[in-house]
This record gives structure tokens, sequence and C-alpha cells, in this order.
């Protein structure tokens, strides 16, 4: 395996992980300059893990699939958007994307361990010149990747 494609496979794992950790936590609405970094942190992590997942990705089968079907939380789009539910297809339209927009939604009161209004980052949204804009689950893009990608890489090695 080419030392550019080892590479990628560590950093994609670490941005995994960063990803899991970063959909995973609850976040007090009212501090704004911590919800700015949440959003920053997350645009930079779900882009590098990504381009980096995706350059592993191309050493597999092209007929390989790693479905996104193990969310953190229980959400269904509402607006109409397509939900994307392949790795390779979240990784595709990030990298791509035109637009990337975080999703903050409130958490319901009964789940919160925080006192107020708190938030967590249930999907990202992504649009490109060429696909419309689609909802990303990135706890269920880390997982893929993790449990369903990286298994399958590190045969490789």
């Amino acid at each position: 395996m080419e030392a550019i494609t080892q590479h990628s496979i560590t950093v994609a794992t670490d941005e995994a992980v960063r990803l899991w950790a970063l959909a995973s936590t609850e976040y007090p609405k009212s501090h704004e300059p911590l919800v700015t970094a949440l959003v920053t942190n997350v645009i930079e992590v779900s882009s590098s893990l990504a381009l980096n997942c995706r350059r592993a990705l191309e050493v597999l089968p092209k007929d390989k699939k790693f479905p996104l079907n193990n969310p953190r939380w229980k959400w269904e789009p509402t607006s109409g958007e397509a939900r994307i539910d392949d790795l390779w297809d979240a990784t595709n339209r990030i990298i791509h994307a035109r637009r990337l927009l975080i999703g903050l939604e409130k958490l319901p009161v009964h789940l919160s361990n925080i006192q107020g209004e708190a938030v967590f980052v249930p999907y990202i949204k992504a649009e490109t010149d060429r696909k419309e804009l689609a909802f990303i689950d990135p706890f269920a893009m880390a997982h893929a990747f993790l449990f369903g990608a990286l298994p399958e890489l590190l045969k490789l090695k």
C-alpha cells in the first residue's frame, strides 16, 4: 500500500474519532463562542475526514459499500432534502461542497445535562455544483468509517 494511502488511513481514523466526539456531545446554546468554535471544528474535521477517507476508500473494490446506518441521535429530515446513506456519497458531497452547513438542533430538556437550552449536531447539509442540498449524519459517517471501512483497509496493510 502506498505511503499516502497509509497516511490517509491514519488521518481519517483520527478525524473519525474527533467527529464521533463532536457529534455525540451537547453544547450550551447560550455560549456563542463555544457554538461558533463547534461549527468551525465540525466543518474542518468532516472535511479532513472526507478527503482522507475518500483517498483510502479508492484502494477498495468500487462495489464495497459502507452504509451510514448507525446514528447517535434519532432524527429525520423535515424539509424534503435527501438523507445520504452511503460513506462514499457522503465523502464525495463534503469534498465537492459549495455549501456546507452544520445542523444545530435543540436537545430536549429531559435528555440534557446542561442548564438552559442545549444544542447538538445531528447532521451536516452539503450541496455541490451537481447535487442538491442533502443531509449527512456525522456520527453515522464516523461509525461507517471506523467499523466498516477501517477494518477492510487494515486487512490490506
